[in-house]
């Protein structure tokens, strides 16, 4: 993804009171750092972070343009803190990098396709990884990183990190032998509970079987 931008002023406002003034105008601190970078505190418009953030900008570049620089600095967004109930943006880290330098970043998992198993109604994928750790150049950061269901089709069916379809110039950062997904076959009492649960939302009552002495009093 290309054309990222940020827009950045510099901090001078430190303790916990100033920042919260400072919070209050629509602005939050960050701190810009990275190897052989000195760091600095700034402060960007939470909205402005918000919206690189809806579109994937903690894997992909952003050009960072501070006030009072020449010119912008590629950077990543990373460490981003929230309020614990109201979710709103409080602080956010940026690393400034070298585009020479290969760089560890954590990209997204995103499953696709569907398992035979499931899809016959037999078992149920359950996702062990949401990220996995990459090594590359910054400019070859991948958006995601596809996961082939369709490879799940036996009880406890895994797939593992090594065997991730990475693009051209990305190595895997990740424990090779990490689990990514695993296929589960449902036990006779989860089928059970899961066609209850079908019939309770369809609005139908489940089946009832009565034996003994309902039968003997019919007789």
């Amino acid at each position: 993804m290309e054309g990222l931008a940020l827009k950045a002023e510099p901090r001078t406002v430190t303790g916990r009171r100033p920042v919260r003034r400072l919070r209050r105008t629509g602005l939050i601190p960050a701190v810009l750092y990275g190897p052989g970078v000195e760091p600095r505190n700034l402060q960007v418009r939470a909205l402005d972070v918000e919206k690189l953030l809806r579109v994937g900008a903690t894997t992909q570049l952003v050009d960072l343009e501070i006030e009072g620089d020449q010119k912008p600095v590629k950077v990543l967004i990373r460490d981003i803190q929230r309020h614990p109930v109201k979710r709103s943006l409080l602080h956010v880290d940026l690393i400034q990098v070298s585009l020479k330098e290969k760089l560890e970043v954590e990209v997204p998992l995103v499953l696709v396709g569907e398992s035979p198993a499931v899809a016959a109604g037999l078992g149920t994928v359950n996702q062990v990884l949401d990220t996995v750790a990459v090594l590359c150049l910054p400019t070859d950061i991948p958006a995601h990183i596809e996961v082939n269901l369709g490879m799940l089709t036996e009880d406890h069916d895994v797939i593992r990190a090594s065997e991730l379809q990475l693009p051209e110039r990305v190595e895997l950062a990740e424990d090779p032998d990490a689990a990514v997904v695993v296929l589960e076959y449902m036990t006779g009492e989860e089928e059970a509970e899961e066609v209850e649960e079908e019939a309770v939302a369809e609005g139908a009552e489940p089946e009832v079987i009565t034996k003994g002495k309902a039968e003997e009093g019919e007789e």
